[in-house]
């Protein structure tokens, strides 16, 4: 089959060595045998830069759509991008299928964000089958993110239940067409399902686009990880072994981007309160870069725990990464509560790497550390109970340990992407 992946967010093979969900995707894909592209755009939205070209890799290709620049997740600029990202695919893919210098796509997954592409899709897919270029086309939209649910978050509080309807109102309709339009829908979270039932349940049938819920195919795929990075789990003998048989410190960590959108400032707090208490049972890793960082040196700096205490290590590659997820004892995720993300990536490689994660997201990803006894929660932006949450381990190596496994387990049923790649591939390919 043709099979096309639209998504401009991810890091795309020349970028890093860690393949996130896309680049999976087409390395399962083409591993099959079909003949992958993957669109994206040419302005990295982790870089905030111009990409360079991505040659040819994993026997699939990259094609970069032009789109303009934005510095800020949540914005104007951002909203111009996507849709000149939107248009910008339509206009290339159209070209290419005239010229006969692309076949016609089989199957068109689209990632949800950015909104307006899915729409642009769907065109394809109806021209297509119109010219009888291929009769079976399908788009499959890929929920990776609550847009424009999220947006909601940059309204003024007080304002948000009368404003968010009206200003919103064209990205809602954009994705009730994308929910309703396409022949599947996936995600990376059950609660993005939901979601996309919710729009479908208000809707039942849009303009030329009838769909009744009950007959609509959902699917749900983790982010997930390749557990084979880290299948050197930690055991007595081993020389990365952690902390928790000894009176050192347990080594907790924090992996990933350092934005806006995360409760970091309470990890230094928390640090500072035991340095106050002369009792220091754990020290803090951070690893990743962000608009926080700098603040976030400069408190522990203030606070005197810089390198003894609280440990920054920038941003690392992916043997890095494995090395000091295998030499700690915990993990940390503080994504806001009212991010709406369901199971953030690093989730899958702290459970892999076999950490009980503290996490003060709650919704779904509290529902996964809950079911497989794999962790703690605590209350966002509440030191105390980030610091009840952390003693709890230091005053309990045996559920340290219980936990670990329990982590390693709900990796193996839920994030494990040699397993469940191929199950959304089948589910695409239907």
């Amino acid at each position: 089959m043709n099979i096309w992946i639209v998504n401009p967010f991810d890091q795309l093979p020349n970028e890093t060595d860690v393949p996130l969900r896309y680049w999976s995707l087409c390395k399962t894909f083409a591993a099959q045998g079909h003949d992958v592209i993957w669109w994206s755009s040419d302005f990295s939205h982790l870089s905030k830069k111009k990409r360079q070209p991505c040659p040819p890799t994993d026997e699939f290709s990259v094609r970069l759509i032009e789109t303009p620049p934005y510095h800020k997740n949540i914005g104007f600029a951002r909203l111009r991008n996507h849709k000149a990202f939107g248009s910008g695919f339509y206009k290339d893919a159209t070209a290419g299928l005239a010229d006969g210098s692309l076949k016609a796509p089989n199957r068109i997954v689209i990632s949800l964000p950015p909104l307006g592409v899915a729409e642009q899709a769907f065109k394809i897919r109806d021209a297509v089958k119109l010219q009888a270029q291929n009769p079976k086309c399908e788009v499959i939209v890929d929920i990776m993110d609550a847009w424009p649910e999220v947006l909601h978050q940059v309204l003024p509080k007080v304002l948000r239940h009368y404003l968010g309807p009206i200003v919103l109102a064209p990205l809602h309709r954009s994705a009730q067409l994308a929910y309703v339009g396409a022949d599947k829908i996936s995600g990376v979270g059950q609660s993005y399902l939901d979601l996309a039932k919710r729009y479908l349940n208000k809707t039942h049938s849009v303009s030329k686009y009838p769909c009744a819920l009950t007959t609509k195919p959902l699917h749900l795929c983790y982010h997930g990880t390749d557990l084979s990075r880290f299948s050197c789990i930690k055991s007595p003998a081993d020389p990365i072994e952690s902390q928790t048989s000894t009176n050192e410190p347990l080594q907790a960590v924090y992996l990933g981007s350092m934005g806006s959108g995360y409760d970091l400032m309470p990890l230094i707090k928390v640090a500072a309160l035991c340095k106050n208490k002369g009792r220091f049972p754990f020290q803090i890793h951070f690893a990743g870069d962000g608009i926080q960082i700098d603040a976030l040196q400069a408190e522990s700096q203030k606070q005197g725990l810089l390198s003894e205490h609280v440990v920054f290590h920038g941003q690392l590659d992916r043997d890095a990464v494995n090395k000091l997820l295998l030499a700690s004892d915990l993990a940390l995720i503080t994504n806001r509560p009212s991010s709406w993300v369901a199971c953030p990536y690093k989730a899958a490689e702290y459970a892999a790497a076999g950490l009980p994660t503290i996490s003060c997201l709650g919704g779904e990803l509290g529902q996964l550390i809950r079911e497989y006894n794999a962790g703690s929660e605590y209350k966002e932006g509440d030191v105390e109970s980030l610091h009840a949450a952390l003693e709890k381990y230091s005053a309990n190596k045996g559920l340290l340990e219980q936990q670990a496994s329990n982590a390693r387990d709900m990796a193996a049923a839920r994030f494990d992407r040699v397993k469940t790649y191929q199950e959304l591939a089948q589910f695409i390919l239907g």
